[in-house]
C-alpha cells in the first residue's frame, strides 16, 4: 500500500507540473509573454521530481517501461529548454526581412508563409526566403548545442535520442527507415509530375527552392481564397461533425488571434490532458484554412476524449506516430469528395478539383518527410557532424522533391529543429490514418462520418492514449502512396 500510495502521490506532482509547464509553452508559442524565472523554476522542479522516480523505489512497482523512457525525456528537456527559448526568440526577433513587409511591419519568421501565401511578386519571395536562410546561421549554434547535450542526458541512463523514440514507437530502426525511404520513393513519381502542372498554374514557371510546401499547400487553393465554394466555417463544421459522430469538441479553446510572435503553424497543447486542451493556428483564406483546423480539431479530440483515469503515462506520454493518427484522419475529411459535396455543399466538379488539389498537397507532403525524416533518421543513427546536415538536406531534397533546396532551409522549420525526433512520426501517422479510414468505411459504409457506431469506433481508439490498439494498421505505405496517386 505505500508503494502505491508515493507512486499515486508522485504522479499528482508530475501531472501539475507537466501542466504548469505546457501552459507557460502553449503561451510563448502563441506570442504571448511569460515569466522565464517561473518557467526556470518548473523546469528545475520538474527535472528533480523526474529524476526522484528514475533514482527512487516508485520504478521497482511495475510502472510501464514507457514511464521511465518518459522520464527519461522529461529530464533531458528540462536540461536543454534554455536552448529551445532561446531558438524561439532568436527566430522571432533575429530571422526579419530587411525590406519585405506584411500587415504593416516587416516579414518575420512567424508571417512568412502568411506573405508567401498573399503575393504573387515571386522575385520578392524569393529575396524573402533568401534573407532567411542567409539569417539562419544565427540558429545553428542554438540547435546544434540543444541536440548534443539531450544526446549525453540521455547516455547517462542508458538510452539515446533515437532508441527511445523507437521504444515508444513501437518500431524498429530498419522497419522505420525502410517505410520512409519506400514512401518517398513510391511518391516522387506522381509528385513531381503533379507539381509540374500545378508549378506551371501557380507560377507560370517550372517550381523552384523557394515555392516550398507551405507555398503550394496555400496557393494551389487560391482560386478559392475569394469566393469561397462554402458557406459553412471550419470551426463550426468540424465541432457540428464531431458532434454527430458522438464526440463533444465544442469546449476546446481556439486561439485565432494573429500577433507578432506567434508561430507560423497551427498545433494542438494538452495543458492537462483530458480536460484542458487547445488550439492555435493563424488564417491563410476561406477555403485552405479547412485542413489546419479539422487537423488540429483531430488531436484535440484525441487528447480530450482520454480517459480521465488511465495512468499518467497513457495520458501524457503518447507516442507522435499515435498522435497524428487522428489528427490526420479528420484532416482526411475535407479530401473526400464525399464530405465536401454532402457536407460543405461543394458543387461535384469543383469538389472533384478541390480533391485533386489535395491530393498534391498529399504528395507533396509525402516526398517533404521522407527528405526531413531521412535527414533526422540519420543523424541520430549515423551520427555525421551538425555542419553536414545542410549538405546532406539538399542532396534528399534533391533525390526526393526533384528540387534541390538550400541545405539551411531544414533549420528554419517549426518540427526540424524544435523536436528530436518527430518527422517520421507524419508519415508513419498518415499511412495509419488511411488504414483507419478504411476499417470505419468497412464497418460503417462510405458516409462513416455521420454514423455514431464510427464515433464510438474511434472513442474505443483514443480512450486507452497510449496503450491504444493498432490492430487496423499492417503499415502499409504502398496502399497509402496508391490513394495519393489515384486519379
Amino acid at each position: 500500500m505505500g508503494l502505491a500510495l508515493s507512486l499515486s502521490s508522485w504522479t499528482k506532482t508530475a501531472e501539475s507540473l507537466e501542466a504548469s509547464k505546457n501552459l507557460l509553452y502553449f503561451r510563448q508559442l502563441v506570442g504571448l509573454k511569460i515569466d522565464k524565472r517561473r518557467l526556470a523554476s518548473i523546469e528545475a522542479r520538474s527535472s528533480a521530481h523526474y529524476m526522484s522516480y528514475l533514482r527512487g523505489p516508485a520504478r521497482a512497482e511495475g510502472a510501464p517501461r514507457g514511464l521511465y523512457l518518459m522520464s527519461v525525456a522529461a529530464v533531458g528537456a528540462a536540461g536543454t529548454y534554455r536552448q529551445l527559448l532561446r531558438l524561439y526568440e532568436a527566430r522571432s526577433s533575429k530571422i526579419v526581412s530587411r525590406e519585405s513587409r506584411y500587415g504593416g511591419a516587416p516579414v518575420t519568421w512567424g508571417s512568412w508563409r502568411q506573405f508567401s501565401a498573399n503575393t504573387d511578386d515571386s522575385a520578392a519571395r524569393k529575396r524573402v526566403f533568401d534573407d532567411f536562410l542567409g539569417r539562419s546561421g544565427i540558429l545553428s549554434p542554438l540547435i546544434k548545442g540543444r541536440f548534443e547535450a539531450y544526446r549525453a542526458k540521455l547516455a547517462e541512463f542508458g538510452t539515446d535520442p533515437l532508441s527511445a523514440y523507437l521504444e515508444l514507437e513501437g518500431l524498429s530502426y530498419e522497419r522505420l527507415d525502410a517505410l520512409v525511404r519506400r514512401l518517398g520513393e513510391l511518391a516522387k513519381g506522381p509528385f513531381t509530375e503533379a507539381l509540374a502542372r500545378y508549378s506551371h498554374e501557380v507560377v507560370g514557371r517550372t517550381a523552384e527552392y523557394f515555392d516550398d510546401f507551405y507555398f503550394f499547400r496555400s496557393r494551389v487553393f487560391k482560386r478559392y481564397s475569394k469566393a469561397a465554394p462554402t458557406r459553412e466555417k471550419p470551426i463550426e463544421k468540424v465541432v457540428r461533425t464531431m458532434r454527430r459522430m458522438g464526440l463533444d469538441a465544442s469546449k476546446v479553446p481556439v486561439d485565432d488571434t494573429d500577433r507578432k510572435g506567434k508561430s507560423a503553424s497551427a498545433f494542438c497543447s494538452g495543458i492537462r490532458i483530458p480536460s484542458d486542451v487547445r488550439i492555435s493556428y493563424r488564417r491563410a483564406n476561406p477555403f485552405e484554412d479547412f485542413a489546419p483546423v479539422f487537423h488540429e480539431f483531430g488531436h484535440a479530440i484525441h487528447f480530450s476524449s482520454i480517459d480521465p483515469g488511465a495512468s499518467f503515462f497513457d495520458r501524457y506520454g503518447v507516442a507522435n506516430g499515435v498522435a497524428e493518427v487522428f489528427s490526420i484522419f479528420f484532416e482526411g475529411l475535407v479530401h473526400e469528395k464525399g464530405f465536401l459535396t454532402a457536407e460543405l455543399g461543394i458543387p461535384e466538379p469543383a469538389a472533384e478539383d478541390i480533391v485533386d488539389r489535395f491530393r498534391f498537397s498529399s504528395l507533396y507532403f509525402a516526398a517533404f518527410y521522407a527528405a526531413n525524416s531521412t535527414l533526422k533518421l540519420g543523424y541520430w543513427h549515423d551520427s555525421p557532424p551538425f555542419e553536414s546536415l545542410d549538405g546532406l538536406y539538399s542532396d534528399l531534397t534533391e533525390r526526393y522533391l526533384g528540387i534541390r533546396y538550400p541545405g539551411a532551409y531544414w533549420k528554419l522549420h517549426h518540427v526540424m529543429p524544435d523536436y528530436f525526433l518527430y518527422s517520421p512520426s507524419y508519415l508513419v501517422a498518415a499511412v495509419r490514418a488511411l488504414e483507419l479510414r478504411n476499417d470505419l468505411i468497412g464497418r460503417f459504409g462510405e458516409r462513416y462520418w455521420r454514423e455514431r457506431g464510427a464515433g464510438a469506433r474511434l472513442l474505443e481508439l483514443m480512450r486507452p492514449g497510449q496503450s491504444v490498439d493498432l490492430g487496423f494498421s499492417k503499415l502499409d505505405e504502398s496502399a497509402y502512396v496508391r490513394s495519393l496517386s489515384a486519379a
